[in-house]
């Protein structure tokens, strides 16, 4: 227990004012060396150096970037861990706001996408708390919190893609991001639920919740669940859904997604990528590839989806 507490003191410490005792150089080679102490799974020593540098450069952004990550991921690791330990999640997701929040500085869209992810992370335990429609009446938890701007319009995408009373099923962090975006933030579509499959098989009080609004056995397999969802709603898997969630069989592709159940087909609102097409003209980098990649998937089931598809399609 206390060395999660010793790492979110590192933090607590940089903020508070007259923390920093002497102006340092940055020194570009830090942020590389911790993300890759980061996927190495050395996530204690990359927030002590990362805690030490910023000490004396803290006007490195992608240093304070990093450091938000490697809460980020403290985060999601106390909720695969049954919700045990102390600290608990949510502090480590105000510390990895905090953290972001000082790598916004940034000429990238990563601190943008990364705040965004935090909040999402609040949006998932506050279903754990008080379910999704308890979610959904109260809305974002903190301001500033929007992805960017193509992240965003490819989660309205999504969320007009699907069916009335549709159950959204996102294969990807950014598919997630940008559907929370559309249906929590943004209010978009109150007849929509996201479900998360990665987190319905890693968090049990995740799952106890997501199988009470949709009315299944929280010991059914996600798949086993999905389908008997079906037999009362429509599914729809997004472009980005692991191989092998969906069901081989009576898929219908609409627009960005493939919809499984019985369903009054009921569509509204265009689709569009025109924040996806400045993005890509402005700064090519790895999110709006990955948005790509996206529309790309959901083309190779749906014929009338191409990069010129900006209306219903």
């Amino acid at each position: 227990k206390q060395l999660p507490l010793r790492r979110l003191s590192i933090l607590a410490c940089l903020v508070l004012p007259g923390a920093v005792a002497a102006q340092g150089a940055v020194d570009p080679s830090v942020a590389p060396r911790a993300a890759s102490m980061i996927r190495s799974g050395a996530q204690v020593r990359a927030t002590e150096m990362l805690g030490r540098y910023l000490a004396t450069a803290p006007d490195d952004g992608a240093a304070w970037l990093q450091l938000g990550y490697v809460y980020l991921l403290d985060s999601r690791a106390w909720h695969r861990s049954s919700h045990t330990g102390d600290p608990p999640g949510t502090l480590f997701l105000d510390f990895a706001a905090t953290a972001l929040d000082q790598s916004l500085r940034l000429p990238t869209d990563s601190s943008v996408y990364l705040r965004a992810m935090v909040e999402l992370e609040r949006a998932i335990s506050r279903v754990e708390d008080v379910g999704w429609p308890g979610l959904r009446a109260a809305g974002p938890d903190g301001p500033g919190s929007m992805p960017p701007a193509y992240v965003a319009e490819a989660g309205r995408n999504l969320v007009n893609s699907c069916p009335a009373s549709g159950v959204l099923v996102t294969g990807s962090e950014l598919e997630a991001v940008g559907v929370w975006s559309a249906l929590v933030a943004q209010h978009l579509r109150a007849d929509l639920v996201l479900f998360l499959p990665v987190r319905y098989r890693e968090d049990s009080i995740y799952r106890q919740r997501m199988a009470a609004e949709l009315r299944v056995t929280p010991v059914l397999p996600v798949e086993v669940a999905l389908a008997r969802v079906a037999e009362q709603r429509p599914v729809c898997y997004s472009p980005m859904t692991e191989s092998g969630l969906a069901p081989r069989t009576g898929l219908t592709p609409m627009r960005l997604v493939r919809v499984t159940g019985s369903s009054v087909v009921v569509l509204s609102g265009a689709l569009g990528i025109s924040e996806l097409l400045q993005a890509t003209l402005m700064r090519p980098a790895a999110l709006p590839r990955e948005v790509i990649t996206l529309y790309g998937n959901a083309a190779r089931f749906n014929g009338s989806v191409s990069a010129g598809c900006v209306h219903p399609c």
